[in-house]
């Protein structure tokens, strides 16, 4: 592949973006005094810049880089933000009202009281030949994962296949809101506004569900608990897990490690087992037995592990970010650091951040050494935070 067919970012120029900003502003008023020129800032890169309040509503920011940027407040109404990369941005209360975020990245965004009304989600890849799509988004899905959308206004969204595992919807109006086929794996839609909203086909195994959420859902016959999910029964397991061990056992040079996503393994047993590096992600494990089990840095992120054993097992390294652990039996697991390079250099956490770990079982198991910001240990037992 030469140099002309790779993703690119147009540089940064402060004063292309001042000037830009402020032809827009007047491209903004009454038609009879528009004046300036609407800006085009697709595929600039705006990381990390700080534009709270700004008015860039009707701006052209396809392919723009807008990840951690400050944006709260801002006016992106209309905004074409096609592909546009917003992770970890904050945009509270900021207006996107009927904004174009088709194959948008919003993991980890904070949108509390946004108003989304009637913007566009839906999958959408870019294929122009100078600014090819980045790695990790070839399939055009919308991702808000782990996205904080308290209280946003997402009246009329189409949200069709997008991708919401994890996301805090508490109190979020989705009235008339298209999820139909979307991910809502582990997703908290406690006191949701649902109204006339479409769920066929979506994926909400481990989602919190708020009363008026779960009266619509069984209304429509929506499946809340591995609908959407691929089955693996305990035969088509086995030979899965044996190659991971192998792999294991030999550091990586026999076997194959086990890499699942979106998969119903409800209630299997997995008692004893040495799951170090195993990737199990997006699926529902509610009641599965890990009793005992070694899961040292394996990656089980936004999984439902409702009910689910891990009595005596070792979490050390753990990812279980966003995971529903409600009601979990953690009694005596381990969830240390692990020494990377083995010379102290770079020690890896267990990362329980946004977990849901209402009622879990904790005792005699420590987890001063675990991530823990946004968890939810609301009567969990024996929590312990210090050595």
């Amino acid at each position: 592949m030469d140099d002309s067919s790779k993703p690119t970012e147009a540089p940064l120029d402060l004063n292309t973006l001042r000037t830009a900003i402020q032809e827009h502003a007047l491209w903004l008023k009454p038609a009879g005094n528009r004046r300036g020129k609407r800006a085009d800032l697709s595929f600039f890169n705006l990381s990390n810049q700080s534009l709270p309040g700004i008015a860039l509503g009707g701006a052209k920011l396809a392919g723009a880089n807008l990840s951690h940027a400050d944006l709260n407040r801002a006016d992106l109404c209309r905004a074409d933000l096609f592909n546009a990369d917003l992770t970890e941005s904050t945009l509270t209360n900021a207006v996107l009202m009927g904004a174009d975020l088709r194959g948008a990245h919003l993991d980890g965004a904070k949108l509390a009281g946004a108003n989304l009304r009637r913007a566009d989600l839906r999958k959408g890849v870019i294929v122009a030949e100078k600014h090819a799509v980045r790695p990790g988004i070839n399939d055009g899905t919308t991702t808000l994962t782990a996205a904080n959308l308290r209280r946003a206004i997402m009246i009329e969204c189409r949200l069709t296949e997008s991708d919401l595992t994890g996301s805090d919807l508490v109190g979020a109006d989705l009235s008339g809101a298209d999820l139909t086929g979307a991910v809502l794996i582990s997703a908290d839609l406690a006191d949701a506004v649902v109204h006339n909203a479409q769920f066929t086909g979506a994926v909400l195994c481990g989602a919190r569900l708020g009363e008026e959420v779960q009266r619509h859902l069984a209304k429509h016959n929506v499946d809340t608990d591995g609908g959407g999910l691929r089955p693996i029964s305990a035969d088509a397991l086995s030979p899965l897990l044996e190659e991971h061990q192998r792999w294991v056992e030999s550091l990586g040079e026999k076997g194959r490690r086990i890499e699942l996503d979106m998969v119903d393994l409800r209630g299997q047993s997995f008692a004893g087992m040495l799951l170090n590096g195993a990737v199990i992600r997006r699926s529902c494990l509610r009641g599965a037995d890990f009793t005992g089990a070694s899961l040292i840095m394996g990656e089980f992120a936004q999984c439902d592990l409702r009910e689910a054993g891990f009595r005596g097992g070792d979490l050390s390294g753990c990812n279980l970010r966003t995971a529903n652990l409600e009601n979990a039996c953690l009694a005596n697991a381990s969830f240390d650091k692990v020494d990377v390079f083995g010379d102290g250099s770079r020690m890896w956490p267990t990362n329980l951040e946004y977990c849901r770990l209402v009622g879990a079982d904790l005792r005699g198991a420590k987890l001063w050494q675990a991530l823990l910001r946004g968890a939810n240990l609301s009567g969990a037992q024996g929590v312990k935070r210090e050595g």
